[in-house]
């Protein structure tokens, strides 16, 4: 039985991703700030910001899958919480790298989240793998977690890189704050509405790193489904999926951006994603079009 350890398992994207991985017939280890010894995954434990991880949690292993990283949007982004958004991401890499280095218990492939943020604010362009970073703090982090698992390639270990959109789950992340305006009828979408929201469901997000796992795929793909959204046709359906009547109301940009400053930006950049690649590399999505996930979730 080969076994995957995952860095942030314990979080949103992390237990579906292990409950997943075990149905495949993985063992699955966590690694943790804080250990439960009655947790449904054998967790180690580990500090980003000592740098220190407990050795017994890379024996025997075979695949490494980091998704550690400080919320986006959990915090207004002050200079200190940027910092921290980003040390979070890139040390914790690091310290894995610095481990694979040291010894030889290297695992077979080594998978890390990015996400989509790298590209900033293009509008309608259609964005592939290949296109360039863009501006601003989000681009700025996805870089510079992007250039930290390059160091883990350069060891030579093979390196898979995930790219994430809005993942989609009514009881965790971005959805289910796009819930709540809901319980009194309306419906919002943010600034002109116009732009662009690259999203996933949130199985077919862990689908992808199965995929990759099973296929030992590496290089950099967009983990998100084949047809993005506006962020209007978006609050124009969460209505309908739930069965409700509601209206639909704009949430102006410079409300926006008076209230929450430069992380405003989660929500107005619009970034257009292509899920070309990962579909040439054979994976086929459960839930292609926003209209069945959002039956899937919501109906």
């Amino acid at each position: 039985m080969d076994i995957v350890l995952i860095g942030g398992g314990s979080g949103f994207i992390g237990m579906h991703l292990s409950r997943r991985l075990r149905r495949d017939g993985y063992e699955v280890r966590h690694l943790s700030r804080t250990v439960n010894p009655k947790a449904t995954f054998a967790t180690y434990h580990w500090d980003v910001e000592a740098q220190t991880i407990d050795d017994r949690a890379l024996d025997g292993v075979d695949y490494v899958i980091n998704l550690a990283g400080a919320g986006i949007a959990d915090a207004r982004w002050t200079e200190e919480r940027k910092a921290l958004i980003i040390k979070s991401r890139v040390e914790s890499t690091r310290l894995l790298a610095r481990r694979f280095a040291e010894g030889n218990r290297r695992p077979k492939l080594y998978l890390s989240a990015s996400a989509v943020g790298y590209y900033g604010d293009r509008g309608a362009e259609w964005l592939t793998e290949t296109a360039e970073p863009g501006s601003g703090f989000l681009s700025k982090s996805c870089v510079l977690w992007e250039e930290a698992v390059a160091e883990i390639d350069r060891l030579g270990i093979p390196t898979f890189v995930n790219r994430t959109g809005i993942v989609l789950h009514p009881e965790e992340g971005a959805l289910e704050k796009m819930l709540l305006p809901l319980k009194v009828w309306t419906s919002t979408y943010f600034g002109n509405g116009e732009q662009y929201y690259s999203w996933i469901h949130v199985e077919d997000l862990v689908g992808i790193y199965a995929y990759a796992l099973e296929h030992q795929l590496t290089g950099v793909y967009n983990g998100c489904a084949p047809n993005p959204v506006r962020s209007k046709q978006l609050a124009q359906s969460l209505g309908p999926a739930l069965g409700k009547k509601a209206v639909v109301l704009p949430a102006p940009e410079p409300a926006l951006r008076a209230a929450m400053g430069e992380m405003s930006h989660t929500v107005l950049d619009s970034a257009r994603c292509s899920a070309e690649k990962i579909e040439q590399a054979g994976y086929r999505f459960a839930y292609p079009e926003l209209s069945q996930a959002l039956e899937q979730l919501l109906g």
